[in-house]
This record gives structure tokens, sequence and C-alpha cells, in this order.
């Protein structure tokens, strides 16, 4: 049920509602404290998902039965352990991260977190990875989480490396707020997630969850 501010934009979330439901919810363990800890530790940008997008993360790898996932941008390996966690102990992720140090500080935290084995990392343009990864298709999700000017790209690779029925999630759908904005600034990255709307538009029965700066989620045709 919605009312007409909900339906024109308005969100009733607010930090003490935030606070209240990861109490109801519980910490999600030290495995996911060590990952924030490390992105805090070396310094990576503070741009993981929320313990809301990952709980989501992890119901919807439970929800499609997920036992091999694609993840574009590891960094500290935080929303990897959300999604590790929705496949179980048989499942299988493959990750990419540009950043040499960041996918380091990472493998670390899968060793520590004992999923080591369940985690093949590639390094690098993520663009310039797909013809190897496609080898290992296909695969139940995708999960894009990287530079927003490659998101098109992404989206087309996983269209076709997606098993039906699979799942393909982009984060930051609303691309910070400014997906409907018109800067220059910004004018290769927002085609690239506008594309990336149309693509699961056309491809997969799709609708974007309004997390705080959006989650695109759609199932393969």
């Amino acid at each position: 049920m919605a009312d007409n501010a909900s339906r024109d934009g308005t969100r009733y979330g607010n930090p003490d509602i935030n606070q209240l439901l990861e109490l109801i919810y519980g910490d999600p363990g030290p495995a996911y404290a060590d990952a924030l800890d490390t992105l805090e530790r070396t310094g990576m940008p503070k741009i993981q998902v929320s313990a809301n997008d990952g709980r989501i993360l992890k119901l919807l790898m439970r929800l499609a039965s997920a036992k091999k996932v694609v993840e574009f941008g590891t960094l500290s390996g935080y929303s990897a352990l959300w999604l590790l966690a929705g496949m179980g102990p048989v499942g299988r992720l493959w990750t990419l991260e540009l950043e040499q140090a960041h996918a380091e500080a990472a493998g670390g935290v899968f060793e520590r977190a004992g999923v080591a084995d369940q985690v093949t990392q590639l390094t690098g343009d993520g663009r310039a990875q797909l013809e190897t990864l496609s080898k290992d298709g296909p695969f139940d999700a995708v999960f894009l989480d990287a530079d927003k000017e490659g998101y098109a790209t992404y989206a087309r690779w996983a269209l076709l490396n997606l098993r039906p029925g699979g799942l393909l999630l982009a984060d930051n759908a609303y691309l910070f707020g400014l997906l409907a904005d018109d800067d220059e600034e910004h004018a290769e990255a927002r085609a690239s997630v506008l594309a990336t709307h149309r693509l699961l538009a056309e491809h997969c029965t799709a609708a974007c969850i309004p997390t705080p700066d959006g989650l695109a989620v759609g199932v393969r045709r």
C-alpha cells in the first residue's frame, strides 16, 4: 500500500528506522565486520552496499537457487560475502576488481572468512575479462556494482551468459540521483546506466527496487 507522497517519491526511511531494523535483523557476523574494517584500514572508498542491500542480495540468491554468480566490483569483499551466503557452501563466485590492491585485500577477507575456495578473483578492466569469463558460463546471477560507464557492456554480456531465469542485478540504478539530470560531466555514465535499464526492460521481467540508490533486478526471459 502506498500514498500519494510515496508514489511521488517521498521515502519514509530515516536513520532511526534503519538503526531499529538493524537491531531486529541482527549483526551479520565477524566476517562482514572484517570486510568493513579492511575497507577502512586500507583507505578504500566507502562505496560498499549497505547491510540491508546485502540482505536483499542474499535473499535474491536464495530465491533463485543461485550456485554460479558473477560480481563486477569486489572492493573489500563485503557484497561478495552476502552473495556467497545466499548461495551456500556449494556456490561459486567470480568477482572482478579493477584495482590490484583492493583485490589483494579482499582475498585476505575471503581467506579469513573460510570461503576463498569458493571465489575466483579476476583483476583489471572488467571489459577485458569477459571472453575468459564466458567459458565458465552459463551463470545463475550477475551483479553489477563497478564503473557505471561499463554497465551497458556488462549487462549485454550478462544477457548472453545467464541461464534462462537467471538474475541480472545493477546497483546504483539511480546513478547517485543523477539518472534524470542532463549535466555533461556524467553523460557517459548516465547513458550507460540508462541503456542498462532499457536492456532489462527489453530482455527481462524487471523492476527497480527503491533502495537508497536503486537496485535494478531482472529475470532473464
